[in-house]
């Protein structure tokens, strides 16, 4: 009896738990020995186009791949392949196989699929089938993007300004968001640029979409391509088994700003360029074209027309990147603004709780207002957060703050001699060179006092590239 109850418990679970299977929204099947089909869920029948499951059963991985006409063709080779016959034949279980699906009776339809296949055993640890579990790629990357955290978290609201120069450029920013086409953002280093990319994003119809920043200076030219097109497995020395998607795919359905685009090596700029006129990118490895929607929204504080009179920038990508300009004004273009932006940080600072709030009197904002902040909002938010963090008492007078803010003991650019009768081109030329040489000592010095040392935001401040900064520090033997 005992017996019986347990075949009868056994049989119970067994349909209870295929009848979960069937349920479940990814596509889930279960292969013999011979990988002949012993279970599929309607979400697998439909991605194989089975149209009777019963009348599949039994049949072989080969047959239904064969009857459906479809192609399985794994991510980076160019010929199809199964691997559960190898996970039966191992007994070694096979994670994140990313797999083409490309369907003969209709070209238009290709997915992406990531699976994973584990072996099934019996008690004396033999083979005798496969569970293979399917992932959409459309849910990896929601997944990637959920984990990275890409999303915009500005809007217009949270560009602090009352003056016209500001008021003026958000409400074009307003217009431009309105559109699909490319923006560029221009301005020094330290306006707010990505500020107003990612509330261009969230003022858009891609506002539910993902937004994914990259900034062009932070990456070796040689791994721009990679970490904006991914990478499949065994592309090359050092990358990861699992491969990896790039910013330009994770960005799909929404935004990608890609910041400092000036600095964007120009062996890779037509490569860009063809993904702003085909919206297709191939992952280095790869040589399948994969579909994407996204919208450009670039930034910089480099002059691009120049750059391209000078050949250092595409005209051809300059053109596709400035359909839609807005130039952000400097601070000191908009001197109304640094009392409510410098109040601003203050409140930003004491509303943790954990810090004493504290207030400026009109001495010193009169001080902060006159001036001149080469490093704009960026200088100004570092040089209230250290008065907030120096300043003992809860009222920040003149004062303290002369004490804090950044004085040159020398013009940042000196003048030169004047010329006299007896100097010489060469040296008159010479001369402007020393002058030169020695105001970028002063500018380095500068750019590190203001950013507290941090070499990266001092590159941005005087506005080069963080390898043209730390060639800077070395040739004036500052490292």
């Amino acid at each position: 009896m005992k017996s019986t109850t347990d075949n009868n418990v056994a049989m119970l679970n067994e349909r209870y738990f295929l009848k979960c299977l069937d349920f479940a929204q990814n596509p889930i099947v279960i292969w013999g020995e011979k990988t002949e089909l012993l279970f599929a869920n309607t979400a697998f029948c439909n991605l194989f186009h089975i149209p009777s499951r019963e009348k599949a059963i039994g049949t072989t991985l080969a047959d239904i791949m064969r009857k459906g006409k479809i192609k399985a063709i794994p991510v980076g080779l160019k010929r199809p392949g199964l691997k559960v016959p190898e996970v039966l034949q191992s007994g070694i279980e096979v994670l994140d196989w990313n797999v083409y699906l490309e369907y003969e009776r209709s070209p238009n339809e290709r997915q992406i699929l990531s699976t994973d296949m584990y072996p099934i055993k019996d008690a004396a640890d033999n083979v005798t089938g496969v569970i293979e579990i399917y992932r959409s790629h459309e849910q990896e990357i929601k997944s990637a993007r959920k984990i990275m955290g890409l999303s915009a978290g500005y809007d217009f609201n949270s560009i602090i300004g009352y003056s016209q120069a500001i008021r003026d450029k958000i409400n074009i920013a307003k217009q431009f968001a309105k559109s699909s086409a490319n923006v560029l953002v221009t301005g020094e280093s330290g306006v707010g640029k990505e500020l107003f990319a990612q509330a261009i994003h969230n003022h858009s119809s891609r506002s539910k979409g993902p937004f994914v920043a990259l900034n062009c200076a932070s990456f070796p030219s040689e791994l721009i391509e990679s970490e904006l097109f991914g990478y499949v497995e065994g592309a090359f020395t050092g990358a990861s088994k699992r491969g990896q998607t790039g910013k330009i795919e994770l960005a799909d359905g929404g935004t990608l700003f890609l910041d400092e685009i000036g600095e964007l090596p120009y062996y890779f700029q037509p490569k860009l360029l063809r993904v702003l006129e085909t919206w297709t990118i191939t992952k280095v490895g790869d040589s399948k074209p994969i579909p994407v929607d996204v919208r450009l929204v670039a930034a910089t504080n480099r002059n691009l027309e120049k750059m391209v009179e000078e050949g250092l920038f595409r005209s051809d990508l300059y053109y596709r990147l400035q359909v839609l300009n807005v130039e952000i004004p400097p601070l000191r273009d908009r001197r109304e603004d640094i009392v409510p932006l410098a109040e601003y940080f203050l409140e930003q600072f004491a509303s943790d709780g954990k810090n004493q709030a504290k207030t400026l009197t009109n001495e010193a904002k009169r001080l902060l207002a006159n001036h001149l902040w080469p490093g704009n909002v960026r200088e100004l938010k570092n040089v209230i957060n250290r008065i907030a963090i120096l300043s003992p008492d809860p009222v920040i007078d003149a004062g303290f703050l002369e004490s804090i803010l950044p004085v040159r003991k020398t013009p940042l650019v000196r003048n030169t001699p004047e010329a006299s009768p007896g100097d010489t081109d060469e040296r008159r030329i010479q001369q402007a060179k020393e002058a030169i040489q020695s105001a970028n000592v002063d500018l380095v010095h500068l750019a590190l006092e203001i950013t507290g040392g941090k070499r990266k935001e001092a590159a941005d401040l005087i506005g080069v590239s963080r390898n043209t900064f730390y060639r800077m520090m070395k040739k004036h033997e500052l490292l």
